[in-house]
C-alpha cells in the first residue's frame, strides 16, 4: 500500500498493519433475528465441491512462501449461532438488523488457532480472520464446514530507497518563528499565512467566516503515524490513537521500532487539516476532534525492503475508526502494484469492500486516487500505473485527485475510469506546493509538498465543515452535494471528475435541502464548548451530538422539536439492548441545546448501576415516531 505523497518526485509508499485484539462491537443498533443461516453447513457434497475448488488455489499460494507458510484470509459462512443475550427480541430494538456488527464467532476463530501459526486479525464486517498457516494445514481448514473461502493476503516488491529526509527544494518556503497557537479563531478576518492560496480556491475561508472550524465533528485518519509535538498541533484535540503496525498506543516513531520518519507523511497529512498558528499556518479544520490510526510501514532499515501488503492492519484500522466514533475517515493511501485494470470494479480488493461498508454505514470516506498519473507499466511499476489505485474504485468512495493552481490535473495524479465505466477522480483539490509542517521540526512549516495525499485532507477539511453545519446530512448527501456543485459537474470525465470543491456553492445546496422553510435565521449555542447552528424554522426533529463526547460519567444529548410532542431519549448499547430511557414528557417546539434543556445521562442503566466504558447509542422518540441516532463513548 502506498501513501500519496510526492517530495521531488520521489514516492512516499508503505505497508500495512493490525489491532492487536478488537473484538468490541460497533455501528448501528441490532433489531430483531430469530436465527442466522447456516450457510454451507451440513451437506458433505457441498463441502467436497468447496474443497476441490479451493485446493485449486494452493500451487497459486506457493508463491506467497515463506519457509512453507502463508499469510491468508480465512472468510466463513456465517456468524455462528448467537445467543440470546446477543441478538435479544424486537422489544427493545430500535434500527434494522445488521450482522456485519456481530462479532466473528468465536468457536471458529478457535478452530483455526489450533491450526495456525499465528493469528493476526479479525475483521467483523468482512466475517473472517487473518492468519499464518502451514501449506500442509490449509486443505485441512479449507474443508471446515464454516469456512467459505480462503485467499492470500497480497505480496508485492518495492526497490524503493529512502527519500532524504526534508525533502525540500529552491521552491520551499519556510517558517520557523515560534508562535502560541490561538484557539480562539476570529469568525471574519484570518491571516491564513502559508495556506491562504489551498484555503481560499476551496472556498473554506467562506464557511470559516461563517464560524464552522469543524468543532463536534471527529475525524479518523488512517496514515503512516503522526508526530504530535509540532507547536501547531499544542492545541489539537486528539481522541485516541493506535499503531496498527506495532500493536501500541503511540503513533509517532519509535526508534526501537520505526525508521527515522516514518511518520512524516501522516503529520503533513495533518497539518492540513488541524495547523493552527495564526499568521503562520491555519488548516482546514483546526477546531475539530481527531482519531488517528497508524496503518502503514514505509521502510526497514532504508533500502530494498521486500514487503508484504496487509490489507488487514488498514481494514483493521477503518473498523476501530468506526468504533471510536469517527464521523468521517480521511485516507492518504492506497494500494496499485498487485492489482489489475480489471479489479478495479469496487467489490474485489478486501480494503474496497471495506471502505463500502463503512459508507454503508455511514461514515464517509474521502480517499486520495494516486500518485501514477504520469506512470507506464514496468518492472518497478507494474499493476495501475495510470490509473486510480484501491480503494479509490469504492462505490461512493469519495476519491480526491490533484489540481494545479489554474484548475488543470496535476500530471502525476491517477486517472479513472473504474474498471465498470465509472466516473473519478470524484473531485479535485490543490495538490502542488501545498503548505503543512515541516516534519521532524518544532516550528517549521513548508510549501513544496505535493501530491493526491495532500489533496486529500482539503476535501476532507471541507466535509467536516459541512457536517458541523448540517449534522443531520448523511455520507450520501455530502457525496451527491459536493459532485453536483463542483466546478466541472455537467461535464464530469476521468482527469479532473466532478471538478474543483466549491464549499460555498456546497453549503448553499445543503442550506436548501436541510432545516429551514423560509427566509433563513442562525440560531447559534454554545454549550460547554459544543456549538450547534440551524438555519431557519427545522421540519421535523433533530438528534444532535451529545457534549462531551467522549464522555465520563455524564453527559447531555441536545435536540429540536419542530413541533409539540411527548418526548422520550433512550440510551441503547452496541447489541441493541435499551440501558436507559430518560422520559422528558410533554415538550413545545423549539431547540434544547443548553444544559438546563438538553437530555441528562448520567451513565447509569435503568437499575441505577454504573455502566461499562464503550460504545452507545441515543435515539430520539417523540410520540410514536423514532430518529435520527447518535453515537455516544463513555470511558472510564
Amino acid at each position: 500500500m502506498s501513501g500519496f505523497f510526492l517530495r521531488n518526485d520521489r514516492w512516499s509508499t508503505g505497508h500495512w498493519s493490525q489491532p492487536g485484539s478488537l473484538i468490541l462491537y460497533f455501528g448501528l443498533l441490532i433489531p430483531v433475528v430469530s436465527t442466522i443461516g447456516q450457510v454451507g453447513r451440513g451437506n458433505p457434497d457441498d463441502i467436497s465441491v468447496r474443497t476441490s475448488a479451493l485446493f485449486s488455489q494452493f500451487q497459486s499460494f506457493t508463491k506467497f512462501s515463506t519457509n512453507g507458510q502463508h499469510k491468508i484470509w480465512i472468510n466463513f459462512t456465517d456468524k455462528g449461532i448467537p445467543d440470546s443475550e446477543t441478538v435479544g427480541q424486537a422489544s427493545n430494538r430500535i434500527n434494522r438488523v445488521d450482522l456485519l456488527d456481530l462479532p466473528v464467532y468465536p468457536d471458529y476463530i478457535g478452530t483455526i488457532q489450533s491450526l495456525s501459526t499465528c493469528l493476526h486479525h479479525q475483521s467483523r464486517w468482512l466475517n473472517a480472520i487473518s492468519a499464518t498457516v502451514k501449506t500442509k494445514d490449509l486443505p485441512q481448514i479449507s474443508a471446515l464446514p464454516f469456512v467459505r473461502s480462503i485467499e492470500p493476503v497480497k505480496h508485492y516488491r518495492t526497490v524503493e530507497q529512502r527519500p532524504d529526509p526534508l525533502w525540500l527544494d529552491s521552491s520551499t518556503s519556510i517558517s520557523q518563528i515560534p508562535s502560541a497557537p490561538n484557539n480562539d479563531l476570529p469568525d471574519m478576518v484570518l491571516n491564513y499565512g502559508l495556506a491562504d492560496r489551498q484555503i481560499k480556491q476551496i472556498q473554506a475561508d467562506q464557511l470559516h467566516s461563517k464560524g464552522f472550524w469543524g468543532e463536534g465533528v471527529i475525524i479518523g485518519l488512517l496514515d503512516t503515524g503522526f508526530d504530535l509535538r509540532h507547536q501547531t498541533f499544542a492545541e489539537i484535540d486528539v481522541i485516541a490513537e493506535w499503531d496498527f503496525v506495532n500493536n501500541d498506543d503511540q503513533t509517532q516513531d519509535q526508534l526501537d521500532q520505526d525508521d527515522a520518519g516514518q511518520a512524516d507523511h501522516g503529520s503533513i497529512t495533518l497539518g492540513v487539516l488541524a495547523a493552527n498558528t495564526p499568521s503562520q499556518m491555519i488548516g482546514v479544520a483546526p477546531k475539530a476532534r481527531y482519531l488517528l490510526a497508524k496503518t502503514e510501514k514505509n521502510w526497514e532499515k532504508g533500502v530494498d525492503f521486500e514487503r508484504q501488503v496487509e490489507e488487514d492492519w488498514w481494514i483493521a484500522g477503518l473498523e476501530w475508526l468506526e468504533q471510536n466514533g469517527a464521523n468521517i475517515v480521511n485516507s492518504s493511501l492506497g494500494y496499485s502494484n498487485w492489482y489489475t485494470f480489471a479489479d478495479l470494479d469496487g467489490k474485489t480488493s478486501k480494503i474496497t469492500i471495506a471502505a463500502n461498508i463503512a459508507l454503508e454505514k455511514g461514515l464517509p470516506i474521502i480517499t486520495a486516487t494516486g500518485n501514477l498519473g504520469s506512470k507506464r507499466p514496468n518492472d518497478q511499476q507494474p499493476g495501475l500505473a495510470g490509473r486510480i489505485t484501491v480503494p479509490a474504485d469504492g462505490f461512493d468512495i469519495l476519491a480526491i485527485g490533484s489540481t494545479n493552481l489554474w484548475g488543470g490535473r496535476s500530471t502525476f495524479s491517477s486517472k479513472g475510469p473504474t474498471a465498470d465505466g465509472r466516473i473519478k477522480p470524484d473531485l479535485v483539490t490543490l495538490g502542488e506546493n501545498i503548505a503543512s509542517i515541516r516534519p521532524r521540526s518544532k516550528f517549521g512549516f513548508a510549501t513544496n509538498h505535493r501530491g493526491t495525499s495532500l489533496s486529500t485532507p482539503l476535501a476532507t477539511g471541507i466535509a467536516v465543515l459541512l457536517l458541523q453545519a448540517f449534522p443531520r446530512a448523511t455520507a450520501e448527501d455530502l457525496v451527491r452535494t459536493l459532485r453536483s456543485t463542483a466546478t466541472n459537474t455537467d461535464t464530469p470525465n476521468n482527469e479532473i471528475g466532478y471538478g474543483l470543491i466549491q464549499a460555498e456553492l456546497a453549503y448553499k445546496s445543503l442550506l436548501d435541502q436541510f432545516q429551514h422553510t423560509g427566509k433563513p435565521e442562525p440560531i447559534s449555542v454554545n454549550a460547554d464548548k459544543q456549538q450547534y447552528t440551524l438555519f431557519g424554522q427545522i421540519k421535523h426533529p433533530i438528534l444532535l451530538p451529545n457534549y462531551p463526547n467522549p464522555f465520563n460519567a455524564e453527559t447531555w444529548i441536545p435536540f429540536a422539536l419542530s413541533g409539540d410532542g411527548y418526548v422520550e431519549v433512550g440510551v441503547y448499547d452496541l447489541s441493541g439492548h435499551l440501558v436507559q430511557k430518560i422520559n422528558l414528557g410533554q415538550r413545545p417546539a423549539g431547540d434544547y441545546f443548553t444544559p438546563d434543556r438538553a437530555a441528562y445521562w448520567n451513565g447509569r442503566n435503568i437499575a441505577g448501576e454504573a455502566t461499562s466504558s464503550g460504545t452507545y447509542f441515543a435515539v430520539l422518540s417523540v410520540g410514536e415516531q423514532a430518529y435520527t441516532s447518535q453515537k455516544m463513548i463513555l470511558q472510564e
